[in-house]
């Protein structure tokens, strides 16, 4: 049978860690700072809009739709193809005011039969996404990014022990942060589509990391008198195969809905693609260590009760 890690290898990860911690903590801070500061690229789900599904003049490409949108001054639309090219489908997003909304669909046909001319184009649906609507969504969407923190955090103190929960939520919060951070940095927009795979960026970053805290538990029953430490060592060492085929199985599949999935599915794939690759080095060298530090401050406790009694 081939294996990928010596069942044998025994590196001694926390005495590297600390770098990766330093690291990981000041780009999540820098996130948060941008978070603050810059702001996320909110899409009309957040912000008030339309969002006007056409199907463009025969022979169009999308070049063309985007040069006719341009052309009639809105140049801040954001335009997805759907589906394959031959059917000249388009799904065209524009930001606007409330008082502005229902002349949006009217403004995309103008703009597109201006150049079209002769050749006919058809508006198959608008939606229509209010501002009081989209702050309503705003406020739902950082609220349920707080529950499953919560709930992660309450799932690992009824699982493990509440030493193990800082580990997880740590981890988590590097991951989800410096996704925020790079999704910031690109400018993409930031629709519900991105909140959903934030949300499963949080979720999947759990995951390995309670499969080691699942071992260093078991270690700590098998071999009492080991250390804490070597009883993290031995389990990070036991799992790095399972991490390393786990997260490549899963960057292969969301790979290729990126590449190949088209405009519509790149918004979801894209963050998973980066969380996911971060989540890597967050699981072994961030998470694992703070159970040590929350080990260590426990029997700090332990013996100046002692030695005050």
């Amino acid at each position: 049978m081939i294996q990928l890690i010596r069942p044998d290898l025994n590196v001694d990860f926390l005495s590297k860690s600390k770098p990766f911690v330093w690291f990981s903590t000041a780009a999540a801070i820098a996130s948060l700072v941008g978070l603050f500061t810059v702001g996320l690229n909110y899409g009309i789900d957040f912000t008030g809009g339309a969002a006007v599904h056409l199907r463009a003049p025969k022979g169009w490409e999308i070049s063309q739709v985007r040069g006719a949108l341009s052309d009639a001054g809105m140049k801040d639309a954001h335009l997805v193809q759907l589906g394959e090219p031959e059917l000249r489908e388009y799904l065209v997003k524009v930001q606007a005011e409330a008082t502005h909304l229902g002349k949006v669909a009217k403004e995309v046909g103008d703009a597109i039969q201006k150049k079209a001319g002769a050749e006919r184009y058809e508006i198959l649906k608008t939606d229509v996404v209010g501002p009081q609507a989209g702050e309503s969504l705003r406020v739902s969407a950082f609220l349920s990014v707080l529950y499953a923190i919560v709930l992660i955090v309450a799932y690992i103190t009824f699982r493990f022990d509440v030493r193990y929960a800082p580990g997880v939520i740590r981890a988590l919060l590097v991951d989800v942060l410096i996704t925020v951070g790079i999704w910031i940095l690109i400018r993409r927009e930031f629709n519900l589509t991105v909140l959903a795979s934030f949300l499963t960026v949080a979720g999947y970053s759990c995951n390995d990391t309670i499969v080691i805290y699942d071992r260093i538990r078991e270690y700590s029953t098998l071999h009492p008198n080991w250390d804490l430490a070597q009883s993290i060592n031995r389990s990070i060492n036991q799992n790095l195969g399972r991490t390393i085929l786990t997260v490549l199985c899963t960057l292969f599949v969301v790979g290729s809905l990126y590449l190949f999935g088209g405009p519509v599915l790149e918004d979801f794939a894209l963050p998973m693609l980066i969380g996911f690759t971060i989540s890597i080095p967050s699981t072994i060298f961030v998470a694992n260590p703070l159970i040590l530090y929350m080990e260590q401050r426990r029997m700090e406790k332990l013996k100046r009760a002692r030695v005050g009694a």
